[in-house]
């Protein structure tokens, strides 16, 4: 299995096997899968390849193969157009690889573009905390917090990312109470949608309780 494997090489030759193909595509038809949801549907979604990447770059993450997961990355961003607001997944990756490796400053400087790109884009803030937070530049990385956390004290499926990274930033800067205060939100959230999913698993038994239905209702 590739997973089993010590150095991750057979997901690079994948992944490298993936751009070959995809070049190929282009010398016949350079408008060939312009855009990488574009592959799937060349395929008929046989093969999954947009699931099969996030697979691949979490692989690298998980190994801590920052050089490798920074260069899938910029090959992925370089090889499809990206619609405003597409990408995040790996726009965030990339930031975190640069900070892994000490490029701290690149990341922050690429943060600034993309969020003058997509301010609305809570992942693009979120990546720029993370980068102010490396490089202490905290007034900026609360100002970005505070553009999606409106209220303190609610945390929510939209901003529950912003949440985390104003955790990260508030341990930084020393401010107890103000992580204390970000902590509880996210664990009160967290029983919520327990609760939630809870109601919803409840409901589907009820939905399917044999127990309740007349002989007509009975699809034999």
């Amino acid at each position: 299995m590739i997973a089993s494997e010590k150095d991750g090489s057979c997901w690079q030759q994948a992944f490298e096997l993936l751009k070959e193909i995809i070049r190929e595509e282009r010398q016949e038809n350079p408008s060939s899968m312009s855009e990488l949801e574009l592959v799937d549907d060349a395929t008929d979604y046989e093969h999954d390849v947009q699931g099969w990447l996030e697979d691949c770059l979490d692989e690298m993450d998980m190994r801590k193969d920052y050089e490798t997961l920074l260069r899938m990355c910029d090959d992925l961003l370089k090889m499809f157009g990206w619609p405003e607001y597409s990408g995040s997944d790996i726009k965030f990756l990339k930031v975190s690889a640069l900070g892994e490796l000490g490029r701290n400053r690149e990341a922050v400087e690429y943060c600034r573009k993309w969020i003058q790109k997509e301010p609305e884009n809570v992942v693009a803030s979120t990546a720029g905390v993370y980068a102010f937070i490396r490089t202490k530049e905290y007034e900026e990385a609360e100002k970005l917090a505070a553009g999606f956390i409106l209220n303190p004290t609610e945390c929510t499926e939209e901003n529950e990312l912003m949440f985390t990274a104003a955790s990260k930033l508030y341990e930084a800067m020393g401010r107890k109470k103000e992580k204390q205060q970000t902590d509880r939100a996210i664990k009160e959230y967290g029983e919520r949608l327990e609760a939630e999913l809870a109601d919803f698993d409840m409901d589907d038994e009820d939905e399917y309780s044999f127990g309740d239905w007349d002989d007509d209702d009975l699809p034999f």
